[in-house]
């Protein structure tokens, strides 16, 4: 047996732990060699999933382990680049959840200090492992549906996130609706030429000046003329609501699985059933499946199917889509390079 790829995890959180466990328990492929957070108890949470798994406070003591190959980022979205060009210096491979960045700039400098350092780096943009998504991309692009003429999408968050959270994720088209601008890009295998967006704040309480935004329309334009609507909000109350379809001339596809459970109950009070609750419950398959992909390139040398090209055209669509909703008018892509 070859040897397991020894990762490093920084950042501890919600999905940092369903990591962690993935590598450590999930992926024979992999060896959960170390972890690191600021926060010791989180930090020793997640290392007693591993055997032998060391502990730090500081992420840099784990980059500077020169037997630890790769590195998984789950830490705020403010921290991402500069993590991504740090791990890149100490010749780790790297793993970001997205966003690659919060603007542009800090973009470009994470994927040239990823490219002149020779490393590799997948963005998570965990939809692209789903199998109900895969599925449909073969279909779309083997011309299954005829010519693609409109996409619509929707995500909707069952609360939202903490104060501390929002305030460094980047805003809400960067933090949300990035997952459905990638997921269009990913299903159509076309890129997004106009951008058109609007969004209020109806659901947190925000009194600053430059109020923060939690729900939004984006209306994007492909580059065959076709034409995209995402929906996004931070509240539902019923569960976490994903769904996409994509209209072609010869018919359409819908992706989105409501229930928890296949069952529907019939009563005097009407038709009812349950609602996936999460994002994990939602995407666990896709998850593993997207850090097995991970490690298997480490392992043997090749390059990610997510790129951090993926990550910054996704970036592009949503500081786009930030600005249109701030300016009210249409934004086409060679307006933010």
């Amino acid at each position: 047996m070859s040897k397991r790829v020894r990762i490093g995890v920084i950042g501890t959180g919600t999905l940092g732990m369903h990591h962690c466990h993935t590598l450590a328990l999930l992926t024979p492929q992999a060896e959960l060699a170390a972890v690191a957070d600021n926060r010791d108890e989180a930090a020793r949470a997640a290392a007693a999933l591993g055997s032998e798994t060391s502990i730090a406070t500081d992420y840099r003591a784990l980059l500077e382990d020169r037997s630890i190959q790769a590195v998984i980022i789950t830490t705020p979205n403010d921290t991402h680049a500069q993590l991504v060009r740090e791990a890149a210096e100490a010749d780790k491979d790297i793993y970001c959840e997205k966003p690659l960045a919060l603007d542009m700039a800090d973009a470009d400098s994470a994927l040239e200090a990823v490219a002149g350092n020779s490393v590799k780096l997948q963005i998570g943009f965990q939809r692209r492992f789903d199998p109900a998504y895969r599925e449909a991309r073969s279909a779309l692009l083997a011309g299954d549906l005829g010519s693609i003429e409109l996409i619509v999408g929707t995500t909707r968050d069952p609360a939202p996130p903490p104060p501390a959270y929002l305030e460094r994720s980047g805003g809400f088209f960067v933090d949300t609706a990035i997952h459905d601008y990638d997921a269009v890009r990913f299903l159509t295998g076309l890129e997004v030429t106009d951008v058109f967006a609007t969004a209020a704040t109806l659901i947190l309480e925000d009194p600053r000046e430059r109020p923060m935004r939690d729900t939004s329309v984006t209306s994007l334009r492909l580059e065959n003329g076709a034409l995209a609507t995402i929906t996004n909000s931070r509240r539902s109350n019923y569960g976490y609501d994903v769904r996409i379809e994509v209209a072609g001339s010869k018919g359409k596809l819908a992706l989105g699985e409501e229930r928890r459970t296949a069952v529907r109950t019939y009563t005097e009070a009407g038709a009812s059933h349950d609602f996936v609750g999460s994002y994990w419950e939602l995407f666990q398959t896709a998850y593993v499946a997207e850090l097995r992909h991970f490690v298997q390139c480490v392992a043997e040398d090749k390059g990610p199917e997510v790129t951090g090209e993926d990550g910054r055209k996704a970036l592009q669509i949503a500081l786009l889509a930030e600005r249109s909703s701030q300016e009210g008018r249409s934004l086409s892509m060679d307006q933010l390079r």
